[in-house]
């Protein structure tokens, strides 16, 4: 209804038919209205344009004009019926103007968006038959229009484990923060989480090349590229990866669902553990943030992983719902 006011607004003032009050009625109209901007530039460009012109472009304008224009050409003396009928005729192409616009505008990107809840994993198979494994608390999106075929480019925020299905000539891109990694075929694994100071790219299988602002790097199997994005680092070094007994890196045992940490502080290991069952830390003291633990959770729950860490650890813990309070 206040799209249908809004044209019949718009046609008197172009007609110059518009009164104060229905000025300050127009203005609040469109400064509501989440198109308003649009209405006032379709209006204007069409006020602009020959009748002529617009009557020979669109069908539904020769019937508008057809019907108005011989009622335009009544004799002078009625002045306030010819007025009205060029506000209604002004309103009438503006309406069906837009509504023309509305329809035969460019539809805008379609973004899909794939998450995984804190705490959760989700396996993912992309349209161009590459699968996607996300971690706890990770979001994935990409425009769903030519994905596959024209293009194959998403972006990433958290964890994710790729295993790429080959295309050729048209690359695998992930942007992961201030990152791009480019690929063709290859298994790899992404950690990019917002909260983090550096994103690192673990690569299985393949060949991947890892950017960020000037440098590249190309990884091969068995590499891993620790990238600190919030500085400028001096050169982007990769590290060779170690193996656990099962034969996968450290970096992916969370895919068989282990979480490892390896000579991590208290303060790392609870961000990992945030993750993992979707529970927030609260420490009473700086000095307990620093205490280092190693070792595996594998099928702990909260409780369980907590009481195994205080064997090697001296701390007190209080669950209360989501919150875990560490204590001395």
């Amino acid at each position: 209804m206040d799209n249908d006011r809004i044209w019949t607004l718009l046609g008197k003032q172009l007609s110059g038919d518009i009164s104060p009050s229905e000025l300050s009625e127009l203005d609040a109209l469109v400064d509501d209205h989440p198109e308003g901007t649009a209405f006032r530039d379709v209006s204007a460009a069409v006020w602009q344009t020959p009748i002529q012109e617009v009557a020979d472009r669109h069908d539904s304008y020769k019937r508008i004009w057809g019907a108005v224009a011989p009622q335009l050409q009544q004799p002078r003396r009625h002045r306030p019926v010819r007025r009205l009928l060029a506000t209604a005729a002004a309103a009438a192409v503006l309406t069906a103007t837009w509504a023309a616009w509305h329809f035969l505008r460019p539809p805008g990107p379609a973004l899909q968006q794939i998450s995984s809840s804190p705490g959760g994993k989700s396996r993912v198979p992309l349209p161009d038959g590459s699968i996607v494994w996300l971690n706890s608390n990770t979001q994935l999106h990409y425009e769903k229009n030519g994905f596959g075929k024209q293009h194959r480019e998403i972006t990433l925020t958290g964890e994710a484990f790729f295993d790429i299905a080959q295309s050729e000539g048209i690359p695998f891109i992930i942007h992961a923060g201030k990152v791009n990694i480019r690929v063709l075929g290859t298994a790899f694994n992404v950690k990019a989480y917002s909260s983090d100071s550096a994103v690192s790219a673990t690569l299985v299988r393949g060949k991947i090349a890892v950017s960020f602002q000037d440098k590249t790097v190309v990884l091969r199997p068995d590499e891993k590229l620790t990238v600190p994005v919030s500085r400028q680092p001096a050169v982007l070094q990769p590290k060779h990866l170690e193996k656990d007994s099962s034969g996968l890196p450290a970096e992916i045992s969370w895919l068989n669902h282990k979480l490892t940490f390896d000579n991590n502080t208290f303060a790392e290991l609870a961000d990992k553990m945030n993750r993992w069952y979707g529970i927030t830390f609260y420490f009473d003291s700086p000095g307990l943030q620093q205490l280092r633990f190693s070792g595996i959770i594998d099928t702990e729950s909260a409780d369980e992983a907590l009481k195994m860490l205080q064997l090697s650890r001296p701390f007190h813990y209080r669950i209360d719902g989501k919150a875990v309070h560490i204590s001395n």
